[in-house]
C-alpha cells in the first residue's frame, strides 16, 4: 500500500531529523526541519491509516484526520487517542508558528512524546501489513 509504504519511509527520515536536533539543540534551522518532517509524516500517518482501514472493509465515510484517528482508536491500531489528537493541534498550528517559544514547545513534544506514537503505528504497520 502506497501510503503506508511512504508513512514507513517518512518515519525514518523524521527519526534522522530528531538525531541531529538532539545533538544541536539551539540549532533553529535543524529544529524547524524536525517541524517540517513531522508535518509531512504525520499527514502520511493519518492517510496511511485511512488506506488500511480501507483495504481492511472499513466502510465508515473517513475524510478527516480526527474521524481517522477516533477509528483507529476503536480498531486498536492506535492506543493513545489523546495524544493523537494532540498532534492533529500541533500539526495544525505549525503553520501558524511566529515564535520561537512555540515551536520549541512542539519540537520537544515530536521529540519526546508523538515520535513514540509514531514509531508505534509504523510497527502495527509492519506486524500488519
Amino acid at each position: 500500500m502506497k501510503k503506508i509504504d511512504n508513512f514507513l519511509k517518512a518515519i525514518i527520515r523524521l527519526n534522522e531529523a530528531i538525531a541531529v536536533y538532539n545533538a544541536n539543540p539551539n540549532n533553529t534551522v535543524i529544529r524547524d526541519g524536525v517541524i517540517q518532517r513531522f508535518e509531512f509524516t504525520f499527514e502520511l500517518s493519518w492517510k496511511a491509516i485511512k488506506e488500511y482501514l480501507v483495504d481492511q472493509g472499513m466502510e465508515k465515510e473517513l475524510q478527516f484526520p480526527k474521524q481517522v484517528l477516533k477509528t483507529a482508536y476503536e480498531s486498536y491500531i492506535i492506543s493513545d487517542e489523546n495524544i493523537w489528537l494532540e498532534m492533529v493541534d500541533a500539526r495544525n498550528a505549525t503553520s501558524l508558528i511566529y515564535d520561537d517559544n512555540t515551536a520549541g514547545k512542539i519540537a520537544e513534544n515530536i521529540c519526546s512524546r508523538f515520535i513514540v506514537q509514531l514509531m508505534a503505528l509504523s510497527k502495527y504497520f509492519k506486524d500488519h501489513c
